[in-house]
């Protein structure tokens, strides 16, 4: 498998991001595109990862609030080879947990015995995902050996998220092209694969409490929230292999769930884990998207 990073402007982020890939996953190809960084301390890390591993400059203007995400994971999909499986993390993600060989092949399995399969989630369920009667929003193909996701209202997600893993070779026999948007892309791959596939012991996941961009920028909302949240690096625990078996051997299986399974190395992060400075807070989206179209009238 080879595993691609997109990062952007996030450095420490971006560090423990690669140092948990080279400790969990260190038999994948590792490839970081950055969407035109010019922070010095990015560049510098960005300049050390280079040494190690291959590191893609790739600056695309799409107009969409994040920037170039999905024009570069066109970009990753596009460098892909046929014969492995890819799997696309953030630079504010991390790895858990150990990767073995015979994950990837039950990985590989997977996609050679469900012909409608399209994309796996590698990443935990976020907590607030779960609402008050959990199996009739999560289940659990036994068959399969996945979970897979019912929202009652919210569907974005349900069949498609940016934390990903693909087999190239199927996405190529559809035509796929990654538009700009999770919702968009939620939409088109309903019409094409089942849902999102959910690991019953997934390896990734994003990093609680973490800082953002909207655009490339922050507006002035954007950094209340993530002073109000004391927003800043948290790293997640590796877990054990004892850890990781019971989850994959669980009877009946166990749901995933970030905050049950995972722990933080530093600080103390009020659960649900958030992972937007502005999370529950609807006025401050409106502030920010406020912000933004004046910046967009007067630049």
């Amino acid at each position: 498998m080879h595993i691609f990073v997109f990062s952007y402007n996030r450095g420490p982020f971006l560090e423990n991001c690669i140092r948990s890939i080279e400790a969990c996953a260190p038999q994948c190809g590792l490839t970081v595109i950055d969407d035109g960084s010019d922070d010095p301390e990015t560049c510098r890390v960005l300049a050390e990862i280079g040494q190690r591993h291959r590191v893609v400059d790739k600056t695309a203007e799409s107009g969409h609030k994040l920037g170039g995400l999905y024009a570069n994971m066109q970009a990753a999909f596009e460098m892909a080879a046929d014969d492995e499986l890819v799997c696309f993390l953030q630079d504010d993600t991390q790895m858990v947990r150990s990767l073995t060989d015979e994950d990837l092949a039950e990985l590989r399995q997977s996609f050679d015995e469900q012909p409608d399969l399209g994309f796996i989630s590698p990443a935990f369920v976020r907590g607030i995902s779960i609402q008050k009667k959990v199996d009739q929003d999560f289940r659990f193909d036994a068959e399969r050996n996945f979970w897979f996701w019912y929202p009652r209202k919210r569907s974005t997600g349900t069949w498609f998220s940016a934390l990903l893993i693909a087999d190239p070779r199927r996405l190529r026999q559809v035509d796929w092209h990654f538009e700009v948007g999770e919702s968009v892309n939620n939409r088109k791959a309903a019409k094409i694969f089942c849902r999102m596939a959910r690991m019953r012991a997934p390896f990734s996941m994003w990093l609680p409490n973490g800082r953002a961009y909207r655009g490339k920028q922050k507006s002035l909302a954007l950094r209340f929230g993530e002073w109000s949240r004391r927003c800043g690096l948290y790293p997640l625990e590796i877990m054990s292999d004892a850890q990781v078996q019971a989850l994959k051997t669980a009877e009946p299986a166990q749901l995933p769930v970030a905050e049950t399974c995972l722990k933080t190395t530093r600080g103390n992060i009020r659960s649900p884990w958030a992972y937007d400075p502005m999370q529950g807070a609807g006025w401050l989206k409106l502030l920010d998207r406020f912000e933004r179209k004046l910046r967009g009238l007067f630049s």
